[in-house]
């Protein structure tokens, strides 16, 4: 599905500075092969759903904040990309754009200037370095949320930017769209309806149950399929041990 937009995101890279915005994000999963055992797995699972045989596009949200959603679809991304696949990262969360601090990506057109029209999505799209020194193989094409207030997503035509999005996603083997919390704004909502698919964030230790059922009755009304949800930030010292006999296969073997 790679197209000549994923194509010239690939050169846009490779003219960057070495290092200029490699994701903090991926740090631990290079370092942890548990960590990125884990996001292949996922990212595996994500492949297989029905909903993704057809689309490419996932909104990643959570019930509340700090979940860790925004974790979850960088990390996601960079598995794709690690897997050769073109992914497309996009910072949905208007009103606390940690994507865009992260990626460096501050002060641009992004998401919002797209779904209004005012911007073509290629003019939008920066590529990023998933890694420190990983020129053109673990790249992410990035979108900013964009410079406008989100206040504005009232004045979206949401036939013309579903139409818009799918045409973007196109050009792409993945996508994933990071949202503000459920319960917290609107915004997601209004997002589920261009995605093919939800992935819903639950952080181990402070999801409350009662919230996470009314964002997913929420979710359930827009009518966007939900693919399943992640128990992220899982401690064993505080919730107990995990089903995982085989962690000592990651050790590095002895000589």
């Amino acid at each position: 599905m790679a197209t000549e937009s994923a194509a010239q995101s690939a050169k846009a890279l490779a003219r960057e500075p070495k290092n200029r915005a490699a994701f903090a994000f991926a740090q631990k999963m290079l370092e942890s092969p548990e960590v990125a055992e884990a996001y292949e797995a996922l990212f595996g699972d994500l492949r297989l759903a029905p909903p993704l045989q057809s689309g490419n596009a996932i909104l990643v949200t959570s019930a509340a904040p700090g979940e860790g959603k925004t974790t979850v679809a960088t990390c996601l991304a960079i598995t794709a990309s690690r897997a050769g696949r073109t992914a497309l990262l996009i910072d949905g969360d208007l009103r606390r754009p940690a994507l865009t601090a992260e990626a460096g990506s501050a002060d641009t057109p992004g998401f919002l200037e797209v779904i209004l029209g005012e911007v073509d999505a290629a003019d939008a799209i920066r590529p990023v370095a998933a890694a420190p020194d990983s020129a053109g193989v673990g790249a992410v094409s990035v979108m900013s949320g964009g410079r406008k207030p989100p206040m504005l997503l009232g004045a979206v035509d949401w036939t013309r930017a579903r139409s818009a999005f799918r045409a973007m996603s196109q050009g792409f083997d993945y996508v994933f769209l990071d949202s503000p919390p459920i319960l917290a704004a609107n915004d997601a909502l209004l997002f589920a309806g261009v995605v093919d698919a939800v992935l819903l964030v639950v952080g181990a230790g402070n999801g409350n149950l009662d919230e996470i059922r009314r964002a997913k009755e929420q979710l359930e009304a827009i009518g966007t399929p939900i693919v399943g949800a992640v128990l992220n930030r899982f401690e064993p010292k505080l919730h107990g041990p995990s089903n995982r006999p085989y962690s000592g296969y990651y050790q590095p073997a002895r000589a």
